[in-house]
């Protein structure tokens, strides 16, 4: 987002990240918690979704939420790579942190790995590579 909270006013302009609410509602939240309601009179509103950038104006401020209106079409977030080199120096570095605690100190490491290898396959799938 382009603005601070204490300037947040009607009519401002910010960009927001879209993200999955309850149901099948998309939504967005500021910094501080509240949650971003997006008008669904927007002519761009049928075209938003979880995982887009996509520029508003506010239209409405209340102390738990604010409701923007959707200004340009939403653009997907771009995902950003990590280099394969510093990918495998993550999973030697859990690994090896995996060896050196015991109990329920490996869970976290053991976690990371799951969801690291877990993106590399993602990756592979959508580059067509499986």
């Amino acid at each position: 987002m382009d603005k601070t909270l204490e300037d947040l006013g009607l009519g401002d302009r910010i960009t927001v990240h879209t993200i999955p609410g309850r149901g099948n509602q998309v939504i967005s939240r500021l910094q501080d918690g509240r949650i971003i309601l997006f008008d669904q009179n927007s002519q761009y509103f049928e075209l938003l979704a979880p995982g887009q950038i996509v520029e508003c104006h506010v239209v409405n401020v209340k102390e738990n939420y604010v409701i923007v209106s959707p200004i340009s079409e939403p653009e997907a977030i771009p995902i950003s790579y990590i280099p394969e080199l510093e990918v495998d120096v993550i999973i030697e570095d859990l690994e090896k942190l995996i060896e050196n605690v015991s109990g329920n100190a490996e869970i976290i490491p053991r976690a990371l790995l799951r969801v690291i290898r877990l993106e590399q396959l993602i990756i592979k799938i959508l580059k067509g590579e499986i």
